[in-house]
């Protein structure tokens, strides 16, 4: 598929839309990320993730990767890692985008802006839409969706596991946890998303363990119920380009350009 390109949205001429990006899953949302980040030559790609640091006081490292457009076609990014220095997750990546945004006004024509597995969008969202309004190097961006990234190969597994969310690692001696229980973050980023982007099964996935009495699988029923009512619901991800998730500040979808 030929994705559009995405162009300046918004109310204000030359409008860059910033576009958060959710997950409850690491391999989901990777994958999800370079799909939209694919249909777009002008985008900055910014991911955060954390990793266990004993040296710390709070014991997690926070690691930022940001990607931008090339004339060239060639794609370097750059990593750095940080401390979680205050109080939560949520006031760390929040604070240190907007110094990241700030940084990189002007040089992208959208930002693709994947979050920490499991961390809800909507206060990062309130916040940035806050700074944008006050400061001057803020006038031209606007939060232009939040789309979250299911997999359903594993998504009734997720749904309906009471035990932690696992952000990193793989057990208990390299993993690092979340207090809420999988299944509650699942329903939550589903429900604050503006744009639900589901994978397809890949293989037998889902489709082999769980169909009802008619032989259907539900998974797709399920988001739909969870998800806003105003929500986007993308059945294939890989279908779906970032001028087609990005909203202009109204409210209206964007049309694709």
């Amino acid at each position: 598929m030929i994705h559009p390109t995405l162009q300046s949205q918004g109310n204000a001429e030359g409008s860059t839309p910033v576009v958060l990006l959710t997950g409850a899953d690491r391999l989901s949302a990777d994958s999800v990320a370079f799909s939209l980040a694919d249909s777009c030559p002008s985008v900055c790609s910014i991911s955060y993730d954390v990793r266990p640091n004993g040296a710390v006081e709070s014991g997690l490292d926070i690691i930022r990767n940001i990607v931008r457009p090339q004339a060239s076609g060639v794609v370097f990014g750059e990593s750095d890692s940080f401390g979680l220095e205050e109080c939560c997750l949520s006031c760390t990546v929040k604070h240190d985008l907007e110094r990241v945004l700030e940084s990189l006004c002007g040089q992208a024509g959208v930002f693709l802006v994947s979050l920490p597995v499991g961390l809800e969008a909507t206060p990062i969202a309130q916040y940035l839409s806050d700074s944008f309004r006050i400061n001057e190097w803020g006038e031209s961006m606007f939060v232009g969706a939040i789309a979250n990234a299911v997999g359903l190969d594993e998504f009734e597994e997720r749904f309906f596991d009471d035990d932690r969310l696992c952000l990193y690692g793989m057990g208990e001696a390299d993993g690092v946890y979340d207090e809420r229980s999988t299944g509650a973050v699942v329903s939550r980023l589903i429900r604050e998303a503006s744009c639900v982007l589901e994978l397809p099964v890949v293989g037998a996935g889902c489709l082999a363990r769980h169909l009802d009495a008619d032989g259907e699988c539900k998974c797709r029923d399920i988001i739909r119920a969870i998800a806003s009512a105003d929500a986007l619901i993308c059945e294939d991800a890989h279908t779906v380009g970032l001028a087609d998730v990005v909203r202009e500040p109204s409210g209206v979808v964007s049309p694709l350009l």
